[in-house]
């Protein structure tokens, strides 16, 4: 049975929320579960104006935006950390919301889609987050990042070429992949190295996912 989205209550998806949470053997607070739900009644409200995303049902928000981002928070390096093409703030807010202690710099190039994240920003009171509105690789951070994180966003060897200068010597990508071909793996540019690749479990998803992290290679 899906939920109605114009019925669909905080409540509702705080349960459904903190069920999936703990199938992912995911570590959380009811105040992170609150603001997370809080984040999906906002994606319904904003949706219906600006298409941020084609998934309209709030029972497949919860599993495709929150659960499917929620999942690399425990896979998360270092305290300063770039989303990298982050949409409507997937899964930047929803990793911040789950890591206070951590600082996140949420960029993307649609206006569109940031401003939907501004708004989430003030209402969700999230004070470890900075929004860039830029194309990543015009960008000049003052504090270079530990963890540069992106879902859905380009293949690897464009991550890396338009991303590279935003990471640490010894930082690290994390790549959110769906389907990962071996030659996507086997095109990453030299400057980089395959640390590892995850499989990651998303419960009620019907689909592949996997984390791949890449490291610099020291000169």
């Amino acid at each position: 049975m899906k939920a109605n989205s114009t019925l669909v209550s905080q409540t509702y998806l705080e349960d459904k929320i903190s069920s999936l949470m703990q199938k992912a053997s995911l570590s959380f607070t009811d105040e992170q579960v609150s603001k997370l739900a809080k984040l999906v009644l906002l994606l319904i409200k904003w949706n219906k104006s600006l298409n941020l995303t084609a998934i309209k049902d709030p029972d497949d928000m919860v599993v495709l935006h929150i659960i499917d981002c929620a999942v690399i928070s425990p896979l998360l390096l270092g305290k300063n950390i770039a989303d990298v093409g982050t949409g409507a703030g997937f899964p930047g807010l929803v990793i911040a919301i789950l890591n206070e202690d951590k600082h996140f710099t949420l960029i993307d190039s649609v206006g569109k889609k940031l401003s939907f994240v501004r708004t989430a920003v003030v209402e969700l009171g999230l004070k470890n987050v900075t929004i860039i509105h830029d194309r990543c690789e015009n960008i000049q951070l003052e504090t270079l990042c530990d963890c540069v994180v992106c879902r859905a966003f380009a293949p690897l060897k464009s991550i890396v070429n338009w991303c590279y200068n935003l990471l640490k010597e010894d930082g690290v990508f994390l790549a959110m992949k769906a389907n990962l071909e071996e030659n996507e793996l086997s095109e990453i540019p030299s400057c980089v190295k395959i640390d590892k690749v995850l499989e990651l479990n998303v419960p009620n998803l019907d689909a592949k996912r996997q984390a791949v992290f890449l490291s610099k290679v020291k000169s």
